[in-house]
């Protein structure tokens, strides 16, 4: 590897779906751990060891996860599909000149509207929302229900050392080095001391973060929400489909992409129907009981 390219610039906090306003709880029930990397030996790196482009090489690695966990085959990502979506953010950018005026990273939600407006790779993902980076155990929750998410972190230089080394990046309040995005899809709620919490995948291989690392240089996360989610069962248990309609329809005055239906109620109603169903029961009983004793 020649260099780690970085080229996330600062997060620019435009109006976006909250995923806390779609979830079936405050934080859905969790594994412990959870790991969507096991299945996929061949990350991509798509140029970033000489451009900027970890935005749109974090999306494509996002999607090989998703096409390969959900659907069952692996999407076939090349060097102009990430070129393509950098290019939309960047439309000066020329490969011939890495480093250039056009070579000049993404700001990740600008990129994922224009994922969402344009496609990439031939799809387009329904939507995206922003996670709480406050909120470590609602970070370990998304993975679990959407298998993976993006992360905009801030590297200090000792991460270069960290790499180099294989890993974790752990915070120490060296230096700025810069922004970077990369995507996560492996955590574990419980880490032994000294063990990675969340583990990412950068410059095409997986380095684990610490809990001191997501607290200090964790600066943004998003979900993505795309068509395969919407048969899969953790998705399902974990979002509120209603919500996610209202949400969607509220920020952008349209309807959401395809038709959502909510998980259909328990045989009989549920426990407010058998609640009813029982006191009926009781009072049919105790009707029967006055009518034979002539009352």
């Amino acid at each position: 590897m020649a260099d780690f390219q970085l080229g996330r610039r600062p997060p620019k906090n435009a109006p976006a779906l909250l995923l806390a306003d779609f979830l079936t709880g405050q934080v859905p029930a969790h594994p412990v751990s959870a790991d969507h990397f096991a299945k996929i030996t061949d990350w991509g790196l798509w140029g970033n060891d000489t451009y900027g482009d970890c935005g749109p090489v974090s999306y494509g690695n996002l999607r090989k996860l998703i096409s390969l966990y959900l659907a069952g085959s692996e999407d076939d990502i090349t060097q102009n599909d990430v070129f393509a979506l950098y290019t939309l953010v960047n439309p000066t950018f020329d490969p011939n000149f890495p480093g250039g005026p056009g070579d000049a990273g993404v700001d990740m939600q600008t990129m994922l509207e224009l994922a969402l407006q344009n496609g990439f790779a031939g799809r387009k993902p329904l939507g995206f929302a922003k996670v709480d980076i406050s909120n470590l155990d609602e970070v370990r929750a998304a993975i679990s229900i959407f298998g993976g998410l993006l992360l905009g972190v801030k590297l200090e230089v000792d991460q270069k050392t960290q790499t180099t080394a294989g890993g974790p990046w752990d915070f120490s309040q060296s230096p700025d080095w810069g922004g970077h995005a990369v995507l996560a899809g492996l955590y574990t709620s419980d880490p032994a001391a000294g063990q990675a919490d969340v583990s990412v995948i950068s410059w095409a291989r997986m380095l684990g973060t610490t809990d001191a690392f997501e607290q200090n240089q964790l600066e943004e996360a998003w979900v993505v929400i795309f068509d395969e989610h919407l048969q899969h069962p953790t998705f399902q248990q974990g979002v509120d489909l209603a919500a996610l309609a209202d949400a969607y329809r509220r920020l952008t005055g349209r309807d959401f992409p395809v038709p959502v239906t909510p998980a259909p109620p328990q045989a009989g109603g549920g426990a407010l129907q058998d609640v009813a169903d029982t006191a009926k029961k009781i009072v049919g009983e105790l009707q029967d009981l006055l009518h034979r004793h002539g009352h």
